[in-house]
């Protein structure tokens, strides 16, 4: 019984965290695409106010409204004259709500009315309307000219006996309302619901699109997406920086001589320095350290944790293996370098970084060049004859889902560290990545999650870890991947 309370209780607490993550999905959906919704609301809206105003037809309407007299046929005999009186029972009132419609609608009628206009075509159309069990008949007339609307509703009222001598007999109409030329349209642009109907339609398809997005989000967030979704060891959680905006300019650099980036990033740090040195084994020196993709950070963790080590009376060494697109000449940009070895035969060059206490090795070739290192056993020589200098390598690799160089380089390494940024990479993506360098011979320590935000969203008003990608930007493109890049600058 307490089992399956136990597991009631477990099943309901991964509830809460789906609904949460799915929540958090959706508001970063209406962070990143709440303007699709907007524009298309803005779009559907404006296209059906356009089609409103250019559709639109003014109509006018012009009625008379009249009683029909029938001829008294007992008067109409005597003297030889005709005679008319107000004469209807109930049967000749319900034949004329049934006729009189039929009259208006004659053909005959009509190309009367038409000659009398002058035109081809009926300018309006006129419809009969009968007050049940009664004689009075109101006339409309509607068309978009109001003078020809006019004038077509009196050539009906006039033609209109000779008609209907034949079908009803002879009558006489007896005017109630005189029609009037009208001054202004019956009809109004009734836009404002036609337009704002369709505005919601554009922006519903908007929200489609932000649900469709959090449904199909598949990437990692937490320590525990780490373990379960990639059967991974969470080896440590760096959080997302945040540097509080002010008037003046003020130093985002994400290194832990900056004294903005805050306590927490620092003891973060400490944490994972512990984690590492106690995941490594006696004689394992050099780590890898790599990502799937551009722009998760992994330089900025490579130069971070090496200056931690740093501190703790380590010897570091930090290698640069990057050459495409240097993360670490970039985080190392503000830096003083001081050079103190370099290697011609193997196009190498030492310097040491007083501030951070550690030294950084740099490649004097081409990045073509460098591939004939890697893929030979030159690079398992010189990390052999380096082993012996410092206490920790740690080897920083260009992105293992964009080209195959930190497999190769692992093969030549002690241990693997794999940057994941947190919701930033898909998870099939990262998987495959870490399939990847687990058929090496290099031992895989475990992944790191970086830029962990709290909150829903994670989102604010700030300058935030990564904020640098705004100066430097690692992917494909004019400045991508496998081009020069001309703001790789180390200063010395």
């Amino acid at each position: 019984m307490d089992d399956k309370k136990i597991t009631n209780e477990a099943n309901e607490a991964a509830s809460s965290v789906e609904i949460k993550v799915l929540l958090s999905d959706l508001w970063r959906g209406v962070i990143k695409f709440g303007w699709i919704a907007i524009v298309l609301a803005v779009v559907f809206g404006g296209f059906q106010f356009y089609r409103s105003y250019v559709r639109f037809v003014p109509e006018y309407t012009v009625t008379a409204t009249f009683t029909v007299q029938t001829e008294n046929k007992v008067l109409s005999g005597k003297g030889g004259v005709s005679a008319y009186s107000f004469y209807y029972n109930r049967d000749t009132a319900d034949q004329l709500a049934t006729v009189f419609p039929f009259v208006v609608g004659n053909s005959v009628l009509k190309m009367q009315v038409c000659d009398d206009l002058g035109v081809l075509v009926m300018p309006a159309t006129v419809t009969a309307k009968c007050v049940t069990g009664t004689n009075m008949v109101t006339l409309t007339a509607q068309g978009d000219d109001p003078e020809l609307t006019y004038k077509t509703l009196l050539s009906v009222i006039d033609n209109y006996s000779s008609v209907a001598d034949y079908i009803i007999g002879r009558t006489k109409l007896l005017m109630i309302n005189e029609p009037v030329l009208p001054t202004s349209p019956s009809n109004r642009m009734a836009w404002q619901k036609s337009v704002i109907t369709t505005a919601a339609v554009g922006l519903l398809l908007g929200v489609a699109w932000i649900m469709i997005y959090a449904i199909l989000r598949k990437t990692i967030r937490t320590k525990e997406d780490i373990r379960n979704i990639l059967n991974q060891h969470c080896i440590g959680i760096l959080p997302q920086v945040i540097f509080k905006k002010y008037r003046r300019e003020i130093n985002t650099d994400i290194i832990l001589t900056n004294p903005l980036i805050g306590s927490g990033f620092m003891e973060s740090l400490r944490l994972l320095r512990t984690s590492v040195q106690s995941a490594l084994k006696d004689g394992e020196k050099t780590v890898i350290v790599t990502s799937t993709a551009p722009n998760e950070g992994k330089s900025i963790v490579t130069t971070n944790l090496a200056a931690i080590f740093a501190r703790s009376e380590k010897k570091v060494l930090v290698i640069d293996c990057d050459l495409r697109n240097s993360g670490i000449a970039f985080v190392l940009r503000n830096e003083e370098l001081k050079t103190v070895r370099t290697d011609k035969e193997s196009k190498f060059s030492i310097s040491h970084i007083e501030t951070l206490d550690f030294d950084l090795l740099t490649f004097d070739s081409s990045p073509v060049s460098l591939q004939r290192v890697i893929r030979t056993s030159g690079m398992a020589d010189m990390l052999d004859g380096l082993k012996a200098e410092y206490d920790i390598i740690l080897i920083d690799t260009p992105p293992c889902g964009v080209i195959s160089d930190a497999a190769i380089i692992a093969g030549a390494a002690d241990a693997i560290l794999y940057v994941i940024r947190q919701d930033a990479v898909m998870q099939n993506s990262i998987r495959s990545g870490i399939n990847m360098l687990l058929e090496t011979d290099a031992r895989f320590l475990g992944c790191i999650l970086n830029g962990a935000a709290g909150g829903l969203g994670g989102y604010g008003s700030y300058y935030k870890y990564g904020g640098y990608h705004k100066y430097y930007r690692y992917g494909y493109g004019k400045s991508g991947y496998g081009q020069k890049d001309k703001g790789r600058r180390y200063r010395s």
